[in-house]
This record gives C-alpha cells, sequence and structure tokens, in this order.
C-alpha cells in the first residue's frame, strides 16, 4: 500500500471522532490505495484506554470479498510474526458495516518522511543510525520470512519493503509494517496471473518479471532502501513506469561510497550484493544481510537514533504529541462520564467503583489512567471499618475463652457435705475457724486469711500455716465471720459467710 503521511494540524477534524465497538476513531494518519490508518484509541471499564493505530478498509472495497479477503489475510499473517521490529496486529473489528484492523501505534516517523525532512534541513542521517535503522528492520522481515503456524513454515514474502512502510520510533526502535500484499502459504487470496503488486522503484527483478519470488526479493528491496539511505538520492527513480523498469533491469549500480565520500569502501560491497539483480547471488537470508553490515558500518545505539528522529523530525512530532495528549485526556473524561462499573470479586473488602466516584474523591478531573488507577488501589474506609472491628471483637472473644480454660485447676473429688452455695460479696473480715472434728465437717482445706473490715483488703495468701494461737487469745473484735465452705465438682472453693 502507497502510504502517504498527513499533517495533523492541517486536518480540522482531529478532535472529531467515531466510535466502533469499544474504539474511538480520530484522525487520519496515513492514506493509501485500499485502506487508510487513522489514530485510535481503545477502551475500557475504569477508564482504561489505550492509543492504536486503526486500519480502515475504503468503502468503495468493503463490498468486494477479494478486497476484504486481503485486508483480513494481512491481519492474520502479522498476528503469527512474534518480534519487536514488526508492527503487531491486536485486534479485528466487523461492526456498524465497518471492517477495522487494530494495530499498535509507534510514535515516530516512517523512513520516508524521516529522508525526506533530511535532505531539506541537511542533517543526513549517520552511518552508525543507517546500519541501526537497516538491522532492525531486516530482522524484522527475517521474523517474517522464518515464522510459522502449528510447525509449518508460512514462507512469508512481504514483497513491498520501501521507506514508507518502516516506522522508526522515537524510542530508537525500528519496525516493518503493512504486510498488505505479502506473499504467505496461507493466504486466502492470491494474486491473478499477470497482476505485478508492490512499488516499482523497490522491486527486484524477478518481481518485475513476475517471476516466482522467496525471500531473497524482500533483501533485494532492503538493499536499494539502504543505498537511498546511504546517498539521500533515489536509486531507481524515473517520471514514467516503463523508465522506472528500465532502470531496475538494466542500469548500472553506483557504489555509494562513490557518492558519499565520508562512507568506507567496505560498505560497497555489502550493499552491491544485496542488489544483485541474480537472487542466487544475494545473502541467504535477511539476518546475514544484517550481521554484515553490522561488521562494516558498526551499529549506532538507539539513544543515537532517537535522538536524530527528534531532530528531524521536531516539528510534525510535537504537533502529533499535542494531538495525542487531547486524545488521551478526552477519552478519560468520557469514561468518567459514561462511569463504567468496575467487575470485582465477592470479597466483602471491594466495591464497584465507577471513573466518576474516584474523580469525586479526589476532587480533580484525572488526566491519565495512572490518576484513576492509583485512586482505585486504596479501599475506602467505610468500606473496611465494619470488617475491621467485627475481626478485632472476634479474636478478643477467643483470647478470653482461651484464657479461662487454661486457668481452670484440674477436678477435685465432692465432699461428703456441702453448705449452701453463696456468692461472696465485697471485701469483708474474714477470720479462719477452727477445724471440726465432726464427721459432717468438711475435710481440712488451709483456711482464708484474716482480713480487716476497716482496711483495705489484702491479697489472699494460700496455703499460709495455721495459727497456733487459740481462738480465745487472740484479738477480739467488733464482727468476725466464720466461713463455711465447700469443694464443688469443678475444684472451686464455695464460701457462705456467717457473721457473728
Amino acid at each position: 500500500m502507497n502510504v502517504v503521511i498527513t499533517r495533523e494540524a492541517k486536518d480540522s477534524r482531529s478532535h472529531a471522532y467515531s466510535t466502533i465497538g469499544r474504539y474511538r476513531v480520530y484522525s487520519e494518519l496515513a492514506s493509501g490505495g485500499m485502506a487508510t490508518v487513522h489514530l485510535g484509541c481503545m477502551l475500557g471499564p475504569a477508564g482504561f484506554s489505550k492509543v492504536v493505530a486503526i486500519k480502515c478498509l475504503h468503502a468503495e472495497f468493503a463490498l468486494e470479498s477479494e478486497f476484504v479477503a486481503m485486508f483480513l489475510d494481512e491481519a492474520r499473517l502479522t498476528s503469527s510474526i512474534h518480534h519487536p521490529n514488526v508492527v503487531a496486529s491486536l485486534d479485528v473489528v466487523a461492526e456498524q458495516g465497518e471492517l477495522l484492523v487494530v494495530m499498535e501505534y509507534v510514535h515516530g516517523e516512517s523512513l520516508a518522511a524521516l529522508l525526506r525532512s533530511s535532505r531539506q534541513t541537511g542533517d543526513a542521517p549517520p552511518l552508525p543510525v543507517v546500519a541501526r535503522i537497516m538491522c532492525d528492520a531486516l530482522e524484522g522481515l527475517h521474523a517474517a520470512h522464518v515464522a510459522s503456524l502449528a510447525g509449518r513454515c508460512l514462507n512469508i514474502v512481504h514483497r513491498d519493503v520501501s521507506p514508507q512502510n518502516i516506522m522508526v520510533g522515537v524510542d530508537g526502535n525500528t519496525r516493518v509494517l503493512d504486510f498488505g500484499i505479502a506473499q504467505a502459504a496461507v493466504r486466502s487470496q492470491v494474486s491473478k496471473a499477470g497482476v505485478v503488486k508492490g512499488k516499482l522503484a523497490y522491486m527486484s527483478p524477478e518481481q518485475v518479471s513476475n517471476r516466482e519470488v522467496d525471500s531473497r526479493t524482500d533483501i533485494f528491496a532492503a538493499g536499494v532502501v539502504l543505498w537511498e539511505a546511504l546517498t539521500g538520492r533515489r536509486l531507481f527513480f524515473a517520471h514514467d513506469q516503463g523508465a522506472t523498469i528500465e532502470l531496475l533491469m538494466n542500469s548500472e549500480i553506483t557504489s555509494p561510497s562513490s557518492i558519499t565520500r565520508s562512507l568506507p569502501a567496505e560498505i560497497d560491497g555489502v550493499v552491491l550484493k544485496a542488489l544483485a539483480r541474480d537472487p542466487e547471488q544475494r545473502f541467504e537470508s535477511a539476518h546475514e544481510f544484517a550481521e554484515a553490515l553490522r561488521k562494516v558500518a558498526g551499529e549506532g545505539s538507539r539513544k543515537a537514533v532517537s535522538d536524530w528522529v527528534n531532530r528531524v523530525a521536531k516539528d510534525s512530532l510535537s504537533r502529533r504529541l499535542a494531538l495525542l495528549e487531547t486524545l488521551e485526556a478526552s477519552a478519560i473524561h468520557a469514561q468518567a462520564e459514561a462511569a463504567l462499573p468496575v467487575v470485582t470479586g465477592s470479597s466483602p473488602f471491594h466495591t464497584p467503583i465507577s471513573a466518576v466516584s474516584v474523580i469525586e474523591a479526589t476532587g480533580t478531573r484525572a488526566t491519565s489512567t495512572r490518576a484513576i488507577a492509583g485512586a482505585m488501589a486504596q479501599p475506602s474506609g467505610a468500606t473496611l471499618r465494619g470488617p475491621f472491628w467485627a475481626a478485632i471483637g472476634g479474636l478478643a472473644a477467643i483470647a478470653i475463652a482461651w484464657t479461662i480454660v487454661a486457668k481452670q485447676p484440674p477436678p477435685a473429688p465432692t465432699p461428703s457435705t456441702a453448705a449452701k452455695e453463696v456468692r461472696t460479696p465485697a471485701p469483708v473480715a474474714v477470720q479462719a475457724a477452727a477445724p471440726s472434728s465432726e464427721a459432717s465437717a468438711p475435710p481440712k482445706v488451709d483456711p482464708l486469711p484474716a482480713v480487716s473490715a476497716s482496711d483495705e483488703p489484702a491479697k489472699p495468701t494460700r496455703n499460709k500455716p495455721r495459727s497456733s494461737v487459740p481462738a480465745e487469745a487472740r484479738p477480739s473484735r467488733a464482727k468476725t465471720c466464720t466461713p463455711p465452705y465447700r469443694i464443688d465438682a469443678a475444684g472451686v472453693r464455695r464460701v457462705k459467710l456467717e457473721c457473728l
């Protein structure tokens, strides 16, 4: 697909959108013969949103089974390629009469736009930067060439490798995109006999001649892209298709170092080998091509690539970034107004929370999904207060019961005679009585100590030796009590106080 990057500043509908399923489709980013690529936003519960690129099939092709099959084939092929240097397909949507392919959004520019800007500003990419960009693209192509499904190699051939289909991100990573006309073993739609697909200026001789193609076709196209990136010129360029084909098939290819004098001579051998018109003389794989390029040119860091991209595409990236911030804020605001609920479990510590309640609780309008996620991570005090005190009360009850059981003495034998059971009143003067020798008297047990009624009660001293002074010789008191007692079945001393 021949893609033309548009300027967001000229789009008066940048903030207008249409909603299809859970996606919002915003302004157009690129346009091709069969589809357009729009900036989009994936919406979800709790204020979740993710910026994506949405490829929309043109309305005039949506009713043609051939174009629909090609469109869906691209999504299936890309989903089978798992590599950081390939733009990933995330979803396919067929709703409301629309057919969409949702893709990963790459914040950056195409290599075509970057080379065009560099020619205008005179800021040509250094050799290590070119090597890094091309090595990343070649590794992505190699991943496509060797991709398999259920153990079967898919034999994917991109057939449209060009600067327009190489995206260089501000993160310094390069990705290959647009497998719309790729050839593969599992495609449901194949090219008709005599139909040539691709961009003439980047086709291999066997592709132009409509012969069988393989991965080496993509290597030739990548060699053309590398030559143009090193020299800042077009290799096979003419004003009509016939002249372009003539240049492609028969013209002599000039070595890059003869045009850009700062290039090492060793780079020529790598470029010219990739551009060999006989496929048998080219590199066997895109990975082998990348390794040869690294040896002679080195490989720049991702930071070096990022710095060059930000420098060359400063204006367009600033406009895009401002648009992204506006759209993200708009999406979050819409989620808050819709009050989408949170799906929670049955735990009593969690209650459904909406984006609106989060904003009301924090007192501010959230500007990012991180703000809403942070607020929702804190459970409310009202939700936790009841279960908290209930748990504390239960633990306290268990502790008290355990203490009572642990302090109980072992069971004692029941005495033959027992006095009436009376609870002991407030502190009173108690004096031990002399043991009785009658049969009905209770067994000998250490008596309770004597305590003055006028003084503060003293702690009872158990097992105190009995006094040897007769009761008659002891000082008289205003009032004494003789405590008959018994020991019940639980081993507790029961006392009945009788005042004298």
